[in-house]
């Protein structure tokens, strides 16, 4: 039963990865620890190689309409994935806690930004976009999800929106091929040192690249100017949402 449960978890976490181009990480890594009973370097792990494969499926769903700017996002990804290599070998020498009440504040932030800030003019050219600008801001944010261990989509969608001046639709198109890249990545680093259950994986990835494509569907007939509040809501929720789980755990500690 509680497969089948897992399932159906793994489907709606890819129905909000379809739709915002964010989420696969943050809600799939509790599935498989609190549900599935995976260890967590092992679910870390197993989540990259899901969001590998519902990245590139989901992706390609987008870019039938277009909403993919190719070049942008193969730049960020080759940057993003020495990024988080570089993030991954920093993360050792960081306490946990203060990662993740980091990274929960950052969405806060995002959030914040996509909600209240005036959006820049939208630029349908990746030409358009400074060569450089990608390649810096693509090695930070790589940096900074390889030290979390999550695919960045809640940090990849605002930056594309807000720094590179595209719009919520291709921002998102262009996030999920990011994720997929460097999840390959993060997941040839974690291959190294664990073992997966394949069966269990692979069924979860199949639930989960079900999701996205129906996530895409629902996103499409939603026009960018809505989308746009409406991910900086989703985003302000999660993200206020880790932030307090964060300060209770430290109170929890303190007794």
């Amino acid at each position: 039963m509680h497969f089948f449960f897992a399932g159906l978890l793994a489907f709606t976490a890819g129905t909000v990865f379809g739709i915002f181009g964010a989420g696969g990480s943050i809600l799939l890594v509790p599935i498989l620890v609190y549900v599935l009973h995976v260890p967590v370097k092992t679910s870390l792990g197993m989540s990259l190689f899901i969001l590998m494969f519902t990245g590139i499926i989901a992706a390609t769903a987008h870019a039938r309409s277009r909403n993919v700017g190719w070049m942008i996002g193969i730049r960020w990804a080759l940057a993003g994935i020495v990024g988080a290599y570089a993030g991954g070998r920093v993360a050792e020498f960081i306490p946990g806690g203060v990662l993740l009440t980091t990274f929960a504040v950052v969405v806060v932030v995002a959030a914040l930004l996509m909600i209240l800030r005036k959006a820049p003019p939208t630029s349908h050219d990746a030409e358009h976009v400074p060569a450089l600008k990608g390649i810096v801001v693509g090695l930070i944010l790589g940096f900074f999800t390889g030290m979390i261990g999550v695919g960045g989509g809640f940090l990849l969608v605002p930056a594309l929106v807000l720094v590179c001046g595209l719009n919520v639709k291709r921002a998102i198109g262009t996030s999920l091929l990011i994720i997929a890249i460097n999840s390959m990545g993060g997941f040839m680093g974690f291959a190294a040192h664990e073992a997966f259950p394949w069966k269990l994986t692979l069924i979860v990835t199949a639930f989960n690249s079900l999701g996205s494509l129906l996530g895409e569907r629902l996103g499409k007939p939603l026009p960018a100017q809505r989308l746009r509040p409406a991910f900086g809501a989703f985003l302000l929720v999660v993200g206020t949402a880790m932030v307090l789980q964060n300060i209770l755990g430290l109170f929890t500690k303190g007794h």
